[in-house]
């Protein structure tokens, strides 16, 4: 019930035009609201689509919400899952067909509010982004919804992580974090599940991808066909200007707290405080 309480403030919020584009503005609200698109109960995902038709009757917002890593490909993704009502997959076509029907005067960019007290809705750790790096794993097991989310939960508990997206067809996750964050750290936190195994995707001098493991022989690295090397010297992240697949982006998930190990619950209490603070009601 915590997903579904912050999905209706959200929309009572978005229901008032002044607090449209301060909504959008924040860098925690858009990304939670495709965060919930994803959830297994219907009540959710409609509360979600009903903050984000308020916030799309903004014309100034449609550019931003386009750009919103994951909103257009989870709307899509809702709009085609036959499990849920029609009235559910209609409103996530509107929502669709508002925010790609750009109708506001010119496209400038979105600057970030100096009011102090939306300083403090940044729900999502943003700051030091900066000085980021991407981490790709390969998870075995990754078979379904219910093992992604299990990573998941197991992800968001690992102090340093930014941000994360998920491949399904490769069965594979790319870890935004911070410079000292460990690629090691991630993978002992997805085995701690008993059920899934991670391995990091890094490239050798060829070019080639090639998965290292840290498990009893963590120098050992394997090709994609399963070939075992331990002659080539990797990198233990890839640099921070790889860039994401548009199928990565498609589901992405960020942490809200400054990495500690409180888990989920520390993410529904920042954005609710973040809302009984920083907006109109």
């Amino acid at each position: 019930m915590e997903a579904y309480r912050v999905a209706k403030q959200l929309r009572d919020l978005a229901s008032e035009p002044r607090n449209r584009r301060s909504i959008v503005k924040d860098q925690g609200c858009l990304p939670g609201l495709v965060l919930f698109m994803d959830d297994q109960d219907e009540k959710v995902i409609f509360t979600s689509l009903e903050a984000l038709s308020y916030l799309a009757e903004e014309p100034m917002n449609c550019a931003p919400m386009r750009s919103e890593i994951g909103l257009i490909a989870s709307l899509k993704g809702v709009n085609k899952r036959d499990k849920l009502s029609k009235e559910v997959r209609d409103l996530a076509q509107l929502v669709l067909d508002k925010v790609k029907n750009d109708h506001s005067p010119a496209r400038r960019p979105i600057s970030v509010s100096r009011n102090p007290s939306m300083s403090r809705g940044n729900t999502f750790l943003g700051a030091s982004n900066k000085k980021a790096k991407h981490i790709i794993l390969q998870i075995h097991g990754l078979d379904d919804l219910s093992e992604r989310q299990s990573a998941e939960k197991l992800l968001l508990q690992v102090k340093g992580v930014i941000s994360f997206t998920f491949d399904m067809s490769q069965k594979r996750c790319t870890v935004r974090g911070r410079s000292s964050l460990k690629p090691e750290t991630l993978c002992q936190a997805v085995a701690s599940s008993g059920h899934l195994k991670a391995e990091q995707v890094v490239k050798n001098e060829f070019g080639e991808e090639v998965l290292l493991s840290f498990g009893d022989n963590p120098q050992a690295r394997k090709t994609l066909d399963g070939e075992v090397s331990t002659a080539v010297k990797l990198p233990d992240y890839l640099p921070e200007e790889s860039k994401l697949s548009e199928e990565e982006k498609s589901k992405a998930v960020v942490r809200t707290d400054d990495g500690g190990s409180s888990g989920a619950g520390g993410w529904f209490s920042s954005v609710g405080t973040f809302l009984a603070k920083s907006f109109y009601w």
